[in-house]
Parts: C-alpha cells; structure tokens; sequence
C-alpha cells in the first residue's frame, strides 16, 4: 500500500496577526508549510497541499524544489480536504495522512505511527496527548467558576491523522458537514479510529505569541537531525 498526504494550508490565520496566510509565515528562514511538507514528504510518496486561492503563486515559490501538489483550497477544512483527496490518484487500500501545516514540527516518528496503525488494521488513527492543564466546567450564569473535570479521562487531538483511503473518501462523501476533523466523520460511521502517542512539538502554531516556541522547534529538530 501507498502512504499518500493531504496537506492543509488554505487558512487565513488571523488570529496569527499576520497579512499573509499562517502557512506563509516564515520561521527559522522557511516558511511554516514548508517545515510541514519537508517532513510529511519522509512519510508519504505524494503530498498536496491545499492553499488559499488567492495565493496560490507565493505557494508554487515557497514550495519550489520540494515534490508536493498546490490545489486551491475551500471555505472549510473539511472542503479544503475534499479539494485535496481529488487531486490524489488512491488505491482503496493505500494510506492518507490528512496534517495541518500550521503542525509544522511533529516529529516524523509520530507520523510513522499513525501510518503504521493502519497498516496494522485499524480503519483511522490519530496522535494525541495528554492534557497538563487544570480542566473545569464552563461558568454558570453568574459567572461562577465551573466545577472541576478530571483531566486523566481526557487527550489533546493532533495530526497528522491517518486512513485508509477507501474510509476517508467514504467518511467525506456520507459523513455530516459539521465535524471538526477527519476522525470525528469516520467514527460517527462507526470506522474503528485508534490513538498513537502524539509529540509536544506537534502543537498548533496559532497565536502570535506561537512564533517563538515555532522558532524553538524549528531549531531543536534542525540539532536532532544534525546529531
């Protein structure tokens, strides 16, 4: 089987309070979909990209030398995603990687595993880690603090996440619109998602305050592939 990615950068990130689209911003010198495909690309034989149509170009130049597909993106990550299955040429069988660029640094291991959980037998995997904050219910009305929720019961949700492609193309063409990721339409079909050990530096650049932990990593990955 073929191990194939979806790469989601189609996002105008304004929360990053950037003028150019998240995937477009640069740290450590390259920017931040470009740190996603270099390691996506260790895993998956063929990757796209889904980009924001407005921008399509600064992606073909930042992207320049790296093997990846450029396809316009959608309103929706789920559409953006759709966008980007149609581009690949896939095998019931072969494997889907579906990664957020703004994920740039996940290790290339814990991509592995998600890959290999399919391989394994399970219909979707995703990584995930544990929550290290203290969790309590929403405010009541009055603005009085929520109760306390026992964090030990909960995970945080990451990608890459991974499918068969026969499940992912099926979870998109009957699943509901409203999911918020790949794993929530393949399981309410009842597909079997499992959960592989996800990584720190697989964090969400979101927030400009983001950036400088996206420098950290982007300069402990380049000293671990140094060593």
């Amino acid at each position: 089987m073929t191990v194939a990615a979806v790469v989601t950068a189609a996002g105008y990130g304004t929360r990053l309070g950037s003028s150019l689209p998240k995937a477009l911003v640069v740290v450590a010198g390259e920017p931040l979909v470009v740190h996603a495909v270099r390691r996506i690309a260790r895993v998956a034989a063929s990757v796209v990209v889904t980009a924001p149509p407005t921008h399509l170009e600064e992606f073909a130049r930042a992207l320049a030398g790296l093997d990846a597909r450029i396809v316009p993106g959608a309103d929706t990550r789920q559409a953006s995603v759709n966008a980007g299955l149609a581009a690949l040429a896939l095998a019931p069988e072969d494997i889907v990687l579906v990664h957020d660029a703004a994920r740039a640094f996940q290790p290339v291991p814990t991509m592995r595993a998600v890959a290999a959980a399919i391989e394994a037998g399970a219909d979707g995997a995703i990584p995930v880690v544990p929550v290290v904050d203290t969790l309590v219910t929403a405010p009541g009305p009055d603005g009085a603090l929520g109760e306390p929720v026992d964090r030990a019961g909960f995970r945080i949700v990451q990608t890459p996440q991974a499918f068969r492609a026969s499940v992912l193309l099926d979870a998109h063409a009957r699943g509901g619109s409203e999911a918020t990721d790949d794993a929530s339409l393949a399981r309410a079909l009842g597909y079997r998602v499992v959960a592989t050990e996800g990584h720190e530096a697989g964090v969400k650049i979101t927030h400009a305050g983001d950036l400088a932990l996206a420098e950290h990593l982007a300069a402990a990955s380049a000293l671990e592939e140094a060593m």
